[in-house]
């Protein structure tokens, strides 16, 4: 028994193997080297998409490229969406689902497909874009299609006591589900159970387009919102403050009091008498002055 390492350079050599007897005959055994297929490391990206628009993805196909297949894996089926082959020279020939589309570029040799996102199909699904090359050599592209952040509404209101935090999405009810996460842990979510199709929530209350927490408002804790493999942070909080009635700014605000005041006169030897006067709290000079001599000169006369 012999062996050795297998290198590309020996795919699809014929390697020869001569015996000869001690009578001369010589038995010649041809074997053509035919190594399995070689598979570089799989190279892992994102691509984010907002519900009903398109996204792309571009593949460079150089001169040893020999053939592209585009899958998205499914539990029960493999889902080929798109293949091309590429003679060598020649433009490729691609064979797409009707839901793809593609374009070729001759002078930069990239070949661009895309396609529509819907949220309840792709979120969180792999996209598998596989090239094998002429020597067997077969290079892999795993995208995750994300749900794009711009279609996240996420906010934080406190009032010093507590926060309510609220996330919302639009396409929250073909989601698997969404979630509250305090720096890496999830402290709320509600999921949909695939079964009743009812929302199930945990710490949380289920809105109609997202969920809801409510808890005591700490500062130095920072929340994002989750949803199918998508996070958005929240930076901000509104604080809500306490509605106080305007200020009285002018004499029109002020109302004018009335004002009871009791005062008792004392003749020199007559009978005391009390008397009571009601006035308003702005007297004006003259009310006063004969208010003044009244009690001064009254007395004279008896």
């Amino acid at each position: 028994m012999f062996y050795m390492n297998l290198h590309r350079e020996h795919a699809e050599k014929a390697l020869f193997v001569s015996s000869t007897l001690h009578n001369g005959i010589t038995h010649i055994r041809k074997i053509i080297l035919s190594p399995c297929k070689i598979y570089s490391p799989i190279v892992s990206e994102t691509l984010e998409a907002c519900q009903g628009s398109n996204f792309y993805v571009d593949i460079l196909l150089d001169a040893t490229t020999k053939e592209i297949n585009v899958n998205i894996p499914s539990l029960h089926q493999n889902n080929n969406i798109f293949k091309c082959w590429i003679p060598f020279g020649k433009e490729p020939i691609c064979i797409p689902v009707p839901t793809v589309q593609f374009e070729f570029n001759q002078t930069s040799k990239i070949l661009m497909f895309y396609m529509q996102y819907h949220h309840r199909e792709h979120a969180e699904k792999a996209l598998f874009v596989n090239s094998t090359l002429h020597n067997g050599t077969t290079h892999s592209r795993k995208i995750i299609l994300l749900p794009c952040k711009a279609e996240f509404e996420a906010k934080a209101t406190h009032n010093n006591t507590h926060v309510t935090i609220t996330c919302e999405n639009r396409s929250f009810n073909q989601s698997s589900g969404m979630q509250i996460l305090q720096g890496d842990n999830i402290v709320s979510q509600c999921q949909w159970n695939k079964t009743t199709l009812k929302l199930i929530c945990i710490s949380a209350e289920g809105l109609t387009n997202g969920i809801q927490k409510t808890t005591k408002h700490d500062p130095r804790i920072k929340y994002s919102c989750g949803m199918d493999g998508q996070f958005v942070q929240i930076n901000y909080t509104i604080v809500l403050k306490e509605t106080r009635p305007p200020p009285l700014n002018s004499s029109k605000d002020i109302e004018t009091h009335e004002m009871m005041l009791n005062y008792t006169v004392k003749p020199n030897s007559f009978t005391e008498e009390r008397s009571s006067l009601s006035y308003s709290s702005r007297l004006e000079p003259q009310q006063i002055l004969i208010f003044t001599c009244i009690l001064l000169i009254c007395p004279l006369h008896y």
